[in-house]
């Protein structure tokens, strides 16, 4: 069976319905929508800094655009955020979304203590590999907080750092052994599968020697990026033996086998 969802999407350069109907289009079976948190108006003063993608949204409207595309279109989608995993803003951030039931929660770290480090565009060698073992310092305290059902991007570093640590499979097995502790799934990106696969099937190997669960999302930003890099996420997955993906409703969790 192919990976026929799709846990990592989102709607602010689009709308829901457009990317439900992409996901029907594609063969998909579930879509999860996870717009980031910064996006909504509820979250926005404590993120004010993080770029706009699309026009602020608010929570209920987030919900019911998402309910209706679900309705219209007959498919089964899923309602969950992705969260900035800022230390000191976490539990401003966490209250800031309560009060509304959501299928999933998606962690993410895209800041070390105040630098948006896709924001950077050049790192010495020094900076990168302090700036790679604070990234997993900060990934591993986002799977412990208990607040996420899974840990997006976990090598987004990449993108903009390659200096990768001598430590750096070790500090992936590391992150990887506390999703493990807490029964949290660390994400494989399609966005990160596309761009630096290298990465993820290192990633990838880490999970299976600590036996944690694995997600799939796109990160698609449009309709066209729904289930990007999903023949290429199948293929490190199936090389790796990985035969189980994890999605949730209701935050509770569901496996499914590829």
């Amino acid at each position: 069976m192919p990976i026929v969802t799709d846990f990592h999407s989102h709607v602010a350069r689009s709308s829901a319905a457009q990317m439900v109907q992409a996901a029907k289009g594609k063969g998909l079976h579930v879509l999860g929508l996870s717009e980031h948190v910064f996006q909504m108006s509820e979250a926005r003063a404590s993120l004010e800094y993080m770029q706009l993608e699309g026009p602020l949204l608010t929570l209920a409207t987030y919900f019911d655009s998402t309910h209706r595309a679900a309705q219209d279109f007959q498919f089964d989608t899923q309602v969950g955020l992705e969260l900035d995993y800022v230390p000191a803003r976490n539990e401003e951030i966490i209250a800031s979304i309560e009060g509304y039931d959501w299928d999933f929660l998606i962690g993410s770290v895209h800041e070390i203590d105040g630098v948006v480090y896709e924001y950077v565009h050049r790192w010495s060698s020094v900076e990168g590999d302090a700036a790679w073992l604070r990234y997993f310092e900060l990934l591993r305290a986002a799977a412990s907080s208990g607040h996420f059902s899974t840990i997006s991007h976990p090598v987004r570093m990449r993108l903009r750092n390659p200096y990768l640590p001598t430590s750096f499979d070790e500090e992936l097995e590391k992150l990887a052994a506390e999703a493990t502790r807490w029964n949290v799934a660390l994400e494989v990106n399609g966005f990160d599968v596309l761009n630096y696969p290298g990465v993820v099937r290192r990633l990838v190997k880490a999970c299976v020697l600590q036996k944690t669960p694995i997600s799939v999302g796109s990160d698609a930003h449009d309709p066209r990026g729904v289930a990007q890099g999903h023949q290429q996420t199948e293929a490190i997955l199936r090389e790796a033996g990985i035969t189980k993906v994890r999605i949730w409703k209701r935050r509770e969790i569901e496996e499914y086998t590829i």
